[in-house]
Protein backbone atom coordinates (compact mmCIF):
# COMPACT_ATOMS: atom_id res chain seq x y z
CA UNK A 1 0.00 0.00 0.00
CA UNK A 2 2.83 2.35 0.64
CA UNK A 3 4.79 1.40 -2.43
CA UNK A 4 3.02 4.33 -5.47
CA UNK A 5 2.98 7.08 -2.04
CA UNK A 6 6.71 6.21 -1.89
CA UNK A 7 7.23 6.69 -5.54
CA UNK A 8 5.05 10.12 -5.78
CA UNK A 9 7.57 11.32 -2.97
CA UNK A 10 10.73 9.98 -4.80
CA UNK A 11 9.12 11.62 -8.35
CA UNK A 12 8.71 14.95 -6.46
CA UNK A 13 12.59 14.73 -4.66
CA UNK A 14 13.99 13.72 -8.43
CA UNK A 15 12.06 16.58 -10.21
CA UNK A 16 13.50 19.35 -7.79
CA UNK A 17 16.70 17.92 -8.12
CA UNK A 18 17.01 17.89 -11.92
CA UNK A 19 15.29 21.35 -12.18
CA UNK A 20 18.32 22.89 -9.93
CA UNK A 21 20.74 20.65 -11.75
CA UNK A 22 18.88 22.31 -14.98
CA UNK A 23 18.99 26.05 -13.90
CA UNK A 24 22.68 25.91 -12.80
CA UNK A 25 24.31 24.42 -15.77
CA UNK A 26 21.91 26.66 -17.96
CA UNK A 27 23.09 29.81 -15.43
CA UNK A 28 26.56 29.04 -16.14
CA UNK A 29 25.90 28.36 -20.60
CA UNK A 30 24.65 31.69 -20.67
CA UNK A 31 27.16 33.47 -18.50
CA UNK A 32 30.06 31.78 -20.50
CA UNK A 33 29.09 30.54 -23.95
CA UNK A 34 26.49 33.59 -24.38
CA UNK A 35 28.25 36.38 -22.49
CA UNK A 36 24.28 37.17 -21.12
CA UNK A 37 23.89 36.68 -17.71
CA UNK A 38 20.97 35.38 -16.27
CA UNK A 39 19.65 34.98 -12.42
CA UNK A 40 18.94 32.35 -10.74
CA UNK A 41 14.95 32.38 -11.06
CA UNK A 42 15.10 33.18 -14.71
CA UNK A 43 17.62 30.24 -15.04
CA UNK A 44 14.49 28.02 -13.22
CA UNK A 45 12.08 29.17 -15.10
CA UNK A 46 14.17 28.30 -18.08
CA UNK A 47 14.63 24.26 -16.85
CA UNK A 48 10.94 24.21 -16.27
CA UNK A 49 9.10 25.55 -19.47
CA UNK A 50 11.97 22.98 -20.74
CA UNK A 51 10.97 20.13 -19.10
CA UNK A 52 7.52 20.71 -19.20
CA UNK A 53 7.57 21.26 -23.12
CA UNK A 54 4.97 24.19 -22.55
CA UNK A 55 7.54 26.48 -24.87
CA UNK A 56 9.81 29.60 -23.86
CA UNK A 57 9.27 33.08 -22.74
CA UNK A 58 11.79 35.26 -22.90
CA UNK A 59 14.68 33.00 -24.21
CA UNK A 60 14.35 31.48 -27.26
CA UNK A 61 17.49 31.84 -29.51
CA UNK A 62 21.57 30.63 -28.65
CA UNK A 63 24.45 30.91 -30.70
CA UNK A 64 26.83 28.41 -29.31
CA UNK A 65 26.52 24.92 -30.44
CA UNK A 66 27.18 23.65 -26.66
CA UNK A 67 24.56 25.80 -25.50
CA UNK A 68 22.50 24.40 -28.15
CA UNK A 69 22.92 20.87 -27.30
CA UNK A 70 22.68 21.23 -23.75
CA UNK A 71 18.71 22.70 -24.95
CA UNK A 72 18.47 19.51 -26.46
CA UNK A 73 19.46 17.41 -24.11
CA UNK A 74 16.64 18.34 -21.65
CA UNK A 75 13.97 18.56 -23.93
CA UNK A 76 14.28 15.28 -24.73
CA UNK A 77 15.25 14.80 -21.19
CA UNK A 78 11.95 16.20 -20.03
CA UNK A 79 9.97 14.77 -22.24
CA UNK A 80 11.25 10.95 -21.45
CA UNK A 81 10.16 12.19 -17.64
CA UNK A 82 7.15 13.23 -19.26
CA UNK A 83 5.76 9.52 -20.55
CA UNK A 84 7.31 7.48 -17.78
CA UNK A 85 6.11 9.46 -14.85
CA UNK A 86 2.38 8.56 -15.76
CA UNK A 87 2.42 4.75 -15.93
CA UNK A 88 4.89 4.30 -13.45
CA UNK A 89 3.87 6.98 -10.88
CA UNK A 90 0.62 8.49 -11.44
CA UNK A 91 -1.58 5.42 -12.55
CA UNK A 92 -0.43 3.41 -9.76
CA UNK A 93 -0.87 6.09 -7.05
CA UNK A 94 -4.49 6.73 -8.34
CA UNK A 95 -5.55 3.00 -8.31
CA UNK A 96 -3.92 2.92 -4.45
CA UNK A 97 -6.18 6.32 -4.06
CA UNK A 98 -9.31 5.20 -5.29
CA UNK A 99 -9.67 1.51 -5.12
CA UNK A 100 -11.11 -0.43 -2.11
CA UNK A 101 -8.65 -0.81 0.47
CA UNK A 102 -7.45 -4.46 1.30
CA UNK A 103 -8.64 -5.77 4.92
CA UNK A 104 -5.72 -5.89 7.10
CA UNK A 105 -7.65 -7.60 9.94
CA UNK A 106 -9.01 -10.99 10.36
CA UNK A 107 -12.32 -11.14 9.68
CA UNK A 108 -15.73 -11.72 12.50
CA UNK A 109 -15.58 -15.25 11.42
CA UNK A 110 -16.31 -18.18 13.99
CA UNK A 111 -14.57 -21.92 13.69
CA UNK A 112 -12.26 -20.80 10.21
CA UNK A 113 -8.72 -22.31 9.13
CA UNK A 114 -6.16 -19.41 8.69
CA UNK A 115 -4.00 -20.49 5.43
CA UNK A 116 -1.06 -18.30 5.43
CA UNK A 117 0.04 -17.66 2.22
CA UNK A 118 -1.56 -18.92 -1.10
CA UNK A 119 0.31 -21.19 -3.62
CA UNK A 120 0.13 -24.50 -5.60
CA UNK A 121 0.00 -26.62 -2.38
CA UNK A 122 -3.13 -25.61 -0.71
CA UNK A 123 -5.00 -24.22 -4.06
CA UNK A 124 -7.14 -27.30 -3.80
CA UNK A 125 -7.58 -27.57 -0.07
CA UNK A 126 -9.21 -23.90 -0.13
CA UNK A 127 -11.40 -24.67 -3.34
CA UNK A 128 -12.51 -27.87 -1.56
CA UNK A 129 -13.18 -26.27 1.61
CA UNK A 130 -15.22 -23.21 -0.56
CA UNK A 131 -17.20 -26.29 -2.16
CA UNK A 132 -18.21 -27.66 1.43
CA UNK A 133 -19.04 -24.32 2.82
CA UNK A 134 -15.68 -24.48 5.52
CA UNK A 135 -14.55 -20.74 5.86
CA UNK A 136 -11.39 -19.90 4.81
CA UNK A 137 -8.90 -17.19 5.54
CA UNK A 138 -6.06 -16.27 3.40
CA UNK A 139 -3.45 -14.49 5.02
CA UNK A 140 -1.32 -12.97 2.19
CA UNK A 141 2.10 -10.44 2.06
CA UNK A 142 1.79 -10.19 -1.90
CA UNK A 143 -0.51 -7.03 -2.74
CA UNK A 144 -0.81 -7.62 -6.40
CA UNK A 145 -1.54 -12.40 -5.55
CA UNK A 146 -4.06 -10.36 -2.63
CA UNK A 147 -6.64 -8.35 -4.91
CA UNK A 148 -6.35 -11.46 -7.35
CA UNK A 149 -7.44 -13.70 -4.52
CA UNK A 150 -10.20 -10.76 -3.37
CA UNK A 151 -11.47 -10.35 -6.97
CA UNK A 152 -12.34 -14.29 -7.65
CA UNK A 153 -14.29 -14.79 -4.22
CA UNK A 154 -11.85 -15.83 -1.24
CA UNK A 155 -11.70 -14.21 1.82
CA UNK A 156 -8.13 -12.49 2.04
CA UNK A 157 -6.13 -10.52 4.83
CA UNK A 158 -3.78 -8.25 3.41
CA UNK A 159 -0.25 -7.84 5.92
CA UNK A 160 3.38 -7.74 5.46
CA UNK A 161 5.45 -9.79 8.23
CA UNK A 162 8.35 -7.63 7.25
CA UNK A 163 7.00 -4.46 7.47
CA UNK A 164 5.39 -5.52 10.76
CA UNK A 165 1.50 -4.74 9.92
CA UNK A 166 0.86 -8.77 11.03
CA UNK A 167 -1.68 -8.37 13.52
CA UNK A 168 -3.44 -11.61 14.90
CA UNK A 169 -5.87 -10.11 16.95
CA UNK A 170 -9.23 -12.45 16.65
CA UNK A 171 -6.75 -15.53 16.01
CA UNK A 172 -8.98 -17.63 19.15
CA UNK A 173 -11.69 -17.72 16.56
CA UNK A 174 -9.80 -20.14 14.58
CA UNK A 175 -10.07 -23.34 14.16
CA UNK A 176 -7.04 -24.06 12.54
CA UNK A 177 -3.79 -22.60 10.98
CA UNK A 178 -1.96 -23.67 7.55
CA UNK A 179 1.70 -22.13 6.91
CA UNK A 180 2.51 -22.07 3.32
CA UNK A 181 4.87 -19.78 3.28
CA UNK A 182 8.65 -19.83 3.33
CA UNK A 183 10.25 -21.61 6.28
CA UNK A 184 11.31 -18.55 8.10
CA UNK A 185 8.12 -17.00 7.51
CA UNK A 186 6.21 -20.04 8.76
CA UNK A 187 8.16 -20.36 12.05
CA UNK A 188 7.68 -16.50 12.59
CA UNK A 189 3.86 -16.76 11.51
CA UNK A 190 3.33 -19.75 14.32
CA UNK A 191 5.58 -18.33 17.02
CA UNK A 192 3.02 -15.08 16.99
CA UNK A 193 -0.05 -17.11 17.10
CA UNK A 194 1.48 -19.28 19.97
CA UNK A 195 2.36 -16.16 21.84
CA UNK A 196 -0.89 -14.83 21.36
CA UNK A 197 -2.24 -17.88 22.98
CA UNK A 198 -3.92 -20.10 20.18
CA UNK A 199 -3.74 -23.25 21.24
CA UNK A 200 -5.17 -25.62 18.79
CA UNK A 201 -3.50 -26.80 15.79
CA UNK A 202 -1.14 -25.72 13.31
CA UNK A 203 0.30 -27.27 10.23
CA UNK A 204 3.16 -25.97 8.23
CA UNK A 205 4.40 -27.16 4.74
CA UNK A 206 8.30 -26.48 4.47
CA UNK A 207 10.43 -26.42 1.40
CA UNK A 208 13.24 -28.00 2.67
CA UNK A 209 13.18 -31.22 5.42
CA UNK A 210 15.68 -30.50 7.66
CA UNK A 211 13.82 -27.61 8.86
CA UNK A 212 10.83 -29.72 10.37
CA UNK A 213 12.57 -30.15 13.69
CA UNK A 214 12.96 -25.90 14.25
CA UNK A 215 9.25 -25.41 12.81
CA UNK A 216 8.09 -27.98 14.98
CA UNK A 217 9.63 -26.04 17.63
CA UNK A 218 8.39 -23.10 17.22
CA UNK A 219 4.77 -24.35 17.71
CA UNK A 220 3.45 -26.17 14.93
CA UNK A 221 1.73 -29.36 15.72
CA UNK A 222 3.19 -31.35 11.96
CA UNK A 223 5.21 -30.52 9.52
CA UNK A 224 4.64 -31.94 6.20
CA UNK A 225 6.99 -32.47 3.27
CA UNK A 226 4.60 -31.59 0.21
CA UNK A 227 7.23 -32.89 -2.26
CA UNK A 228 7.47 -35.90 -0.10
CA UNK A 229 4.09 -36.21 0.19
CA UNK A 230 3.40 -36.25 -3.22
CA UNK A 231 6.09 -38.88 -3.90
CA UNK A 232 4.34 -40.98 -1.62
CA UNK A 233 1.43 -40.39 -3.59
CA UNK A 234 2.86 -41.71 -6.97
CA UNK A 235 4.44 -44.49 -5.10
CA UNK A 236 1.20 -46.10 -4.22
CA UNK A 237 0.06 -45.68 -7.27
CA UNK A 238 2.82 -47.73 -9.09
CA UNK A 239 3.46 -50.57 -6.18
CA UNK A 240 0.98 -52.85 -4.88
CA UNK A 241 3.66 -53.52 -2.37
CA UNK A 242 2.86 -49.96 -0.80
CA UNK A 243 -0.92 -49.74 -2.00
CA UNK A 244 -2.81 -52.85 -2.85
CA UNK A 245 -5.43 -52.30 -5.39
CA UNK A 246 -7.68 -54.87 -4.01
CA UNK A 247 -6.16 -56.23 0.01
CA UNK A 248 -7.59 -59.44 1.34
CA UNK A 249 -7.06 -61.53 -1.86
CA UNK A 250 -5.23 -63.64 -0.16
CA UNK A 251 -7.98 -65.19 1.35
CA UNK A 252 -9.39 -66.84 -2.45
CA UNK A 253 -6.55 -69.09 -2.17
CA UNK A 254 -3.14 -69.00 -3.76
CA UNK A 255 -4.46 -70.00 -7.34
CA UNK A 256 -6.70 -66.54 -7.41
CA UNK A 257 -5.03 -63.78 -9.02
CA UNK A 258 -5.40 -60.46 -9.49
CA UNK A 259 -5.02 -58.85 -13.13
CA UNK A 260 -4.66 -55.39 -14.62
CA UNK A 261 -6.16 -55.03 -18.39
CA UNK A 262 -6.06 -51.59 -20.91
CA UNK A 263 -9.65 -51.02 -22.50
CA UNK A 264 -8.49 -49.86 -25.86
CA UNK A 265 -10.93 -48.04 -28.10
CA UNK A 266 -11.16 -51.27 -30.80
CA UNK A 267 -12.04 -53.68 -28.09
CA UNK A 268 -15.27 -55.40 -27.90
CA UNK A 269 -15.39 -54.74 -24.27
CA UNK A 270 -15.15 -50.66 -24.83
CA UNK A 271 -18.48 -48.58 -24.30
CA UNK A 272 -20.38 -51.47 -23.22
CA UNK A 273 -22.13 -52.25 -20.12
CA UNK A 274 -21.11 -55.45 -17.50
CA UNK A 275 -25.23 -56.67 -18.20
CA UNK A 276 -24.74 -56.70 -21.83
CA UNK A 277 -21.09 -58.06 -21.84
CA UNK A 278 -21.45 -61.64 -19.31
CA UNK A 279 -18.22 -61.73 -19.01
CA UNK A 280 -18.23 -63.74 -15.52
CA UNK A 281 -20.54 -66.13 -17.50
CA UNK A 282 -17.99 -65.87 -20.34
CA UNK A 283 -14.60 -65.82 -19.03
CA UNK A 284 -15.10 -66.39 -15.19
CA UNK A 285 -13.52 -63.52 -14.04
CA UNK A 286 -14.57 -60.65 -11.89
CA UNK A 287 -14.70 -56.48 -12.88
CA UNK A 288 -14.30 -55.37 -9.50
CA UNK A 289 -13.34 -51.80 -10.33
CA UNK A 290 -11.82 -49.57 -13.59
CA UNK A 291 -9.18 -46.74 -13.71
CA UNK A 292 -10.92 -44.12 -15.84
CA UNK A 293 -9.03 -40.38 -16.22
CA UNK A 294 -6.73 -41.15 -13.25
CA UNK A 295 -10.14 -41.83 -10.81
CA UNK A 296 -10.68 -45.53 -9.51
CA UNK A 297 -14.46 -46.59 -9.81
CA UNK A 298 -15.45 -49.30 -7.55
CA UNK A 299 -18.35 -51.25 -7.03
CA UNK A 300 -19.07 -51.83 -10.30
CA UNK A 301 -22.89 -52.56 -11.51
CA UNK A 302 -24.77 -54.45 -14.35
CA UNK A 303 -25.77 -51.05 -15.74
CA UNK A 304 -21.35 -50.01 -15.24
CA UNK A 305 -20.25 -49.12 -18.59
CA UNK A 306 -16.52 -50.30 -19.61
CA UNK A 307 -14.97 -47.36 -20.73
CA UNK A 308 -12.63 -47.00 -23.57
CA UNK A 309 -8.79 -45.98 -22.36
CA UNK A 310 -9.62 -47.54 -18.81
CA UNK A 311 -7.96 -49.80 -17.03
CA UNK A 312 -10.06 -52.23 -15.91
CA UNK A 313 -9.08 -54.52 -12.21
CA UNK A 314 -10.34 -57.96 -12.34
CA UNK A 315 -9.91 -60.99 -10.13
CA UNK A 316 -10.12 -64.68 -11.39
CA UNK A 317 -7.77 -67.72 -11.66
CA UNK A 318 -4.98 -67.93 -14.03
CA UNK A 319 -7.20 -69.43 -17.11
CA UNK A 320 -9.88 -67.15 -17.01
CA UNK A 321 -8.01 -63.99 -16.54
CA UNK A 322 -6.21 -65.09 -19.67
CA UNK A 323 -9.90 -65.89 -21.43
CA UNK A 324 -10.69 -62.17 -20.05
CA UNK A 325 -7.04 -61.08 -21.57
CA UNK A 326 -8.21 -61.93 -24.82
CA UNK A 327 -10.88 -59.10 -25.10
CA UNK A 328 -8.85 -56.62 -23.56
CA UNK A 329 -4.57 -56.08 -23.45
CA UNK A 330 -2.94 -57.69 -20.38
CA UNK A 331 -0.55 -54.93 -18.76
CA UNK A 332 2.82 -57.26 -18.18
CA UNK A 333 3.36 -56.89 -14.05
CA UNK A 334 6.66 -58.60 -13.70
CA UNK A 335 9.09 -55.94 -15.33
CA UNK A 336 10.73 -52.67 -13.51
CA UNK A 337 9.18 -49.74 -13.08
CA UNK A 338 10.97 -46.77 -14.64
CA UNK A 339 11.32 -42.84 -13.01
CA UNK A 340 11.89 -40.38 -15.02
CA UNK A 341 13.61 -37.56 -13.57
CA UNK A 342 15.14 -37.38 -10.64
CA UNK A 343 14.64 -33.97 -8.80
CA UNK A 344 13.45 -33.95 -4.95
CA UNK A 345 10.53 -35.80 -6.09
CA UNK A 346 11.96 -38.72 -7.79
CA UNK A 347 14.98 -39.21 -5.48
CA UNK A 348 12.08 -39.78 -2.57
CA UNK A 349 10.24 -41.87 -4.59
CA UNK A 350 12.81 -44.08 -5.75
CA UNK A 351 13.58 -44.35 -2.38
CA UNK A 352 9.82 -45.49 -1.49
CA UNK A 353 9.86 -47.98 -4.28
CA UNK A 354 13.06 -50.00 -3.45
CA UNK A 355 12.39 -49.61 0.35
CA UNK A 356 9.42 -52.40 -0.35
CA UNK A 357 11.99 -54.28 -2.39
CA UNK A 358 10.73 -52.52 -6.25
CA UNK A 359 12.61 -53.56 -9.34
CA UNK A 360 13.34 -49.69 -10.33
CA UNK A 361 14.95 -48.04 -13.18
CA UNK A 362 16.06 -44.50 -12.95
CA UNK A 363 16.65 -42.08 -16.26
CA UNK A 364 17.29 -38.11 -15.90
CA UNK A 365 19.31 -35.78 -17.47
CA UNK A 366 21.77 -34.39 -15.00
CA UNK A 367 24.17 -36.83 -13.68
CA UNK A 368 24.11 -38.69 -10.64
CA UNK A 369 25.43 -42.24 -9.74
CA UNK A 370 22.27 -43.90 -8.89
CA UNK A 371 21.07 -43.00 -12.73
CA UNK A 372 20.55 -46.07 -15.02
CA UNK A 373 20.65 -44.03 -17.85
CA UNK A 374 21.98 -40.47 -17.78
CA UNK A 375 20.58 -38.49 -21.02
CA UNK A 376 16.94 -36.32 -22.86
CA UNK A 377 14.07 -38.04 -21.69
CA UNK A 378 12.47 -36.43 -24.66
CA UNK A 379 14.62 -38.65 -26.83
CA UNK A 380 12.86 -41.74 -28.08
CA UNK A 381 16.12 -43.09 -28.63
CA UNK A 382 17.37 -42.42 -24.99
CA UNK A 383 13.69 -44.31 -24.00
CA UNK A 384 14.07 -47.06 -25.78
CA UNK A 385 17.61 -47.61 -24.30
CA UNK A 386 16.28 -47.03 -20.70
CA UNK A 387 13.94 -50.26 -21.89
CA UNK A 388 10.24 -48.04 -21.54
CA UNK A 389 8.41 -51.04 -23.74
CA UNK A 390 10.03 -53.77 -21.37
CA UNK A 391 8.81 -51.41 -17.69
CA UNK A 392 5.97 -52.32 -15.65
CA UNK A 393 5.08 -48.73 -15.62
CA UNK A 394 6.78 -45.20 -16.33
CA UNK A 395 6.34 -42.74 -13.47
CA UNK A 396 7.21 -39.48 -14.35
CA UNK A 397 8.80 -37.09 -12.12
CA UNK A 398 9.51 -33.95 -13.53
CA UNK A 399 9.39 -30.23 -11.88
CA UNK A 400 8.01 -28.57 -15.06
CA UNK A 401 4.77 -29.39 -16.47
CA UNK A 402 5.43 -28.24 -19.76
CA UNK A 403 7.71 -31.40 -19.97
CA UNK A 404 5.43 -33.39 -18.52
CA UNK A 405 3.21 -33.19 -20.75
CA UNK A 406 5.27 -33.43 -23.61
CA UNK A 407 6.70 -36.58 -22.12
CA UNK A 408 3.63 -38.39 -21.95
CA UNK A 409 2.49 -37.54 -25.63
CA UNK A 410 6.12 -39.14 -26.47
CA UNK A 411 5.96 -42.09 -24.51
CA UNK A 412 1.84 -42.53 -25.19
CA UNK A 413 3.46 -43.13 -29.25
CA UNK A 414 6.21 -45.14 -28.37
CA UNK A 415 3.84 -47.91 -25.92
CA UNK A 416 0.44 -47.11 -26.40
CA UNK A 417 -0.56 -49.94 -23.72
CA UNK A 418 1.93 -48.85 -20.95
CA UNK A 419 0.36 -47.26 -17.46
CA UNK A 420 1.96 -44.10 -16.92
CA UNK A 421 1.78 -41.94 -14.15
CA UNK A 422 2.61 -38.89 -13.89
CA UNK A 423 3.37 -35.72 -11.10
CA UNK A 424 1.87 -32.31 -12.20
CA UNK A 425 2.81 -29.12 -10.27
CA UNK A 426 -0.26 -27.57 -10.87
CA UNK A 427 -3.80 -29.18 -10.22
CA UNK A 428 -5.44 -27.29 -13.30
CA UNK A 429 -2.95 -29.15 -15.53
CA UNK A 430 -4.19 -32.33 -14.50
CA UNK A 431 -6.86 -32.81 -17.15
CA UNK A 432 -4.32 -31.83 -19.94
CA UNK A 433 -1.54 -34.60 -18.61
CA UNK A 434 -4.66 -37.04 -19.12
CA UNK A 435 -5.70 -35.99 -22.23
CA UNK A 436 -2.37 -36.31 -23.25
CA UNK A 437 -2.21 -40.12 -22.46
CA UNK A 438 -1.24 -40.13 -18.61
CA UNK A 439 -3.36 -42.72 -17.00
CA UNK A 440 -3.05 -41.23 -13.81
CA UNK A 441 -1.50 -37.77 -12.54
CA UNK A 442 -1.17 -36.65 -8.94
CA UNK A 443 -0.63 -32.94 -7.92
CA UNK A 444 0.99 -31.81 -5.24
CA UNK A 445 -2.33 -29.71 -4.22
CA UNK A 446 -4.24 -32.65 -4.88
CA UNK A 447 -1.87 -34.64 -2.47
CA UNK A 448 -1.75 -31.56 0.45
CA UNK A 449 -5.55 -31.40 -0.02
CA UNK A 450 -6.21 -35.34 0.59
CA UNK A 451 -3.72 -34.92 3.66
CA UNK A 452 -4.58 -31.60 4.73
CA UNK A 453 -8.40 -32.25 4.77
CA UNK A 454 -8.20 -35.88 6.64
CA UNK A 455 -6.09 -34.29 9.51
CA UNK A 456 -8.58 -31.29 9.67
CA UNK A 457 -11.79 -32.56 9.05
CA UNK A 458 -11.74 -36.51 8.75
CA UNK A 459 -12.59 -39.08 6.31
CA UNK A 460 -15.94 -37.10 5.84
CA UNK A 461 -13.90 -33.67 4.20
CA UNK A 462 -12.41 -34.77 1.16
CA UNK A 463 -13.15 -38.46 -0.91
CA UNK A 464 -9.52 -40.49 -0.24
CA UNK A 465 -9.39 -42.68 -3.35
CA UNK A 466 -11.13 -45.98 -1.88
CA UNK A 467 -9.46 -49.14 -1.33
CA UNK A 468 -10.90 -52.01 -2.65
CA UNK A 469 -10.87 -55.51 -0.62
CA UNK A 470 -11.89 -58.60 -0.08
CA UNK A 471 -14.15 -59.80 2.93
CA UNK A 472 -16.08 -62.86 4.13
CA UNK A 473 -19.87 -63.28 4.61
CA UNK A 474 -21.85 -66.08 5.17
CA UNK A 475 -24.76 -67.00 2.68
CA UNK A 476 -27.42 -67.34 5.04
CA UNK A 477 -29.20 -64.30 3.68
CA UNK A 478 -29.80 -65.68 0.19
CA UNK A 479 -31.02 -69.19 0.76
CA UNK A 480 -32.67 -70.48 -2.31
CA UNK A 481 -31.77 -67.34 -4.34
CA UNK A 482 -29.96 -67.26 -7.32
CA UNK A 483 -26.94 -64.67 -7.43
CA UNK A 484 -28.87 -62.68 -10.25
CA UNK A 485 -32.11 -62.18 -7.88
CA UNK A 486 -29.69 -61.78 -4.58
CA UNK A 487 -28.85 -57.99 -6.30
CA UNK A 488 -26.24 -57.83 -4.01
CA UNK A 489 -23.94 -55.07 -6.38
CA UNK A 490 -26.96 -52.70 -6.59
CA UNK A 491 -27.89 -52.76 -3.29
CA UNK A 492 -24.64 -52.92 -1.16
CA UNK A 493 -21.57 -52.03 -3.93
CA UNK A 494 -20.06 -54.94 -3.48
CA UNK A 495 -19.31 -57.61 -5.82
CA UNK A 496 -19.48 -61.39 -5.61
CA UNK A 497 -15.91 -62.82 -6.29
CA UNK A 498 -16.15 -66.16 -5.33
CA UNK A 499 -18.05 -68.75 -3.40
CA UNK A 500 -16.82 -71.58 -1.55
CA UNK A 501 -18.20 -74.95 -1.46
CA UNK A 502 -17.09 -78.57 -0.37
CA UNK A 503 -14.04 -77.13 0.53
CA UNK A 504 -13.43 -75.90 -3.15
CA UNK A 505 -13.53 -72.12 -4.01
CA UNK A 506 -15.67 -71.26 -6.89
CA UNK A 507 -14.87 -68.15 -9.05
CA UNK A 508 -16.83 -69.12 -12.38
CA UNK A 509 -20.08 -67.80 -10.86
CA UNK A 510 -23.34 -67.61 -12.97
CA UNK A 511 -26.19 -65.21 -12.77
CA UNK A 512 -28.07 -68.95 -12.21
CA UNK A 513 -26.35 -69.89 -9.10
CA UNK A 514 -28.47 -70.68 -6.20
CA UNK A 515 -27.38 -69.97 -3.06
CA UNK A 516 -27.49 -72.99 -0.27
CA UNK A 517 -27.15 -70.58 2.57
CA UNK A 518 -24.25 -72.92 4.62
CA UNK A 519 -21.26 -72.19 1.82
CA UNK A 520 -18.81 -68.87 2.51
CA UNK A 521 -19.54 -65.92 0.57
CA UNK A 522 -16.68 -63.56 -1.34
CA UNK A 523 -17.12 -60.32 -1.72
CA UNK A 524 -15.50 -57.49 -2.64
CA UNK A 525 -15.97 -53.33 -2.20
CA UNK A 526 -14.64 -50.56 -0.28
CA UNK A 527 -14.98 -50.23 3.13
CA UNK A 528 -17.70 -48.31 3.31
CA UNK A 529 -19.45 -50.86 0.66
CA UNK A 530 -18.31 -53.50 3.32
CA UNK A 531 -20.41 -51.94 6.34
CA UNK A 532 -23.48 -51.19 4.22
CA UNK A 533 -23.56 -54.92 3.49
CA UNK A 534 -23.57 -56.07 6.26
CA UNK A 535 -26.24 -53.56 7.60
CA UNK A 536 -28.02 -54.43 4.44
CA UNK A 537 -27.28 -58.49 5.33
CA UNK A 538 -26.55 -58.53 8.98
CA UNK A 539 -27.40 -62.21 9.17
CA UNK A 540 -24.22 -62.73 6.41
CA UNK A 541 -21.89 -61.66 9.86
CA UNK A 542 -19.47 -64.94 9.89
CA UNK A 543 -19.68 -66.35 13.37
Amino acid sequence: MRRPFNRLFLLFGFLVVTLVISASLYKLGMRHLEGQERDFWTSLAWAAETLTTTGYGNDSHWNHPLMVLLVMTVQFFGLMVTLSVVPVVLIPWFETRFESRLPQELPELQDFVLIYRWGPAVSSLVRDMARQQIPAVILEENESRARWLRDHGFSVVYASLEEGQLDLGGIERCRAIIANGEDHDNAAVIAMARQRGFDRAIYALVDTPKHRRPILLSGADAVYSPMHSLAAGLAAKASDRIAPRVSGIQMLGADIEMAELRINADSPLAGKSLADLHLRSKTGATIVGQWVGGEFRGQPNPNTTIEAGAIVVAIGREEALARLGELATHLDRSGPLLVIGFGEVGQKLVEMLESVGESVKVLARDPHERLDVCGDALDPQVLEQAGLRQARAVILAFSADSTTLFATTIIRDLAPNLPLIAAVDRAENIQRVHRAGADFALSISQVTAQLLGHKLFGEQFIAIEPRMRVFEATAKPFLGLSLANARIPERTGCTVVAVERHQQTVTDLRPELVFAGSEAVFLCGSGEAMDRFFQVFPAARPE
